[in-house]
Parts: C-alpha cells; structure tokens; sequence
C-alpha cells in the first residue's frame, strides 16, 4: 500500500512539473517534447496545404512525387547534421528541430511556390 502511495505522489508530482504550452521547457526531455509537439502541428499544416493544393491542381503526379521526395530528403537531411550526437541525449532534440526547421521552410515553400498557379485556377489567367 505504501508503494502504491508513493508511485501516485510520484505521478502527480511529475504531472505538476511538466510544462504544458512549452514557453520555457527546462529539462532536454522537455525541449525535445516541444519539439515534437512543434514538428506535429506543423506537419498537420503541410498536409492540410498539399491536400488543398493537390485537390486545385487536380491531383498533378509531379506534386504529389515532389512532396513525397522532399520528406525523404528532410529525414536524410536531418539524420545526417545530426548523427553527430547520434547515442547522445541531445540526438531526439537535435533532429527534431532540424525536422522542424526544414518543415517551416517547406510549407513558406507550398505557400509561396504554388501562389501563382492557384491564382490561375481559381481566378483565370492574369
């Protein structure tokens, strides 16, 4: 009984201590948690833009092939700038960051890149 008492203080207290909005992790398992949080909403609004796009541009093999490549190209990136910490604590942060930065840069890209053809579709030739 006493452990039981004992293992749901420890629960509780971890509960109390972990940031929840990540405004200031303090500990590497908490920066990598935001990171993570932050790779997944931001891959949430890559694939929200690609279904978009790729419903406008009528489902083009090219656009579809060069998303598929270019998340391939991301991982690879990734693992690569940070094999170095490859076994090390700070190797999950370290990639996931890097994924976070290649993934804003990517959806700046969806946005900007495809502007002039959806403006074509939706609103005729200029």
């Amino acid at each position: 009984m006493k452990y039981f008492v004992l293992i749901m203080l420890l629960i509780s207290l971890n509960a109390c201590a972990s940031p929840s909005d990540c405004q200031d992790p303090q500990t590497q398992s908490e920066m990598t948690n935001c990171a993570i949080k932050k790779l997944d909403n931001l891959e949430k609004e890559i694939n929200k833009k690609i279904k978009y796009l790729s419903k406008t541009i009528s489902d083009d093999k090219y656009f579809i092939l060069a998303n598929k490549s270019w998340e391939g190209y991301r991982d690879s990136h990734c693992a690569s700038i940070s094999n170095i910490y490859l076994g090390g604590s700070i190797y999950n942060y370290v990639i996931t960051e890097c994924k976070v930065n290649q993934s804003q840069v990517r959806l700046k890209a969806l946005e900007n890149d495809y502007k002039d053809t959806i403006d074509i579709i939706t609103k005729g030739a200029p």
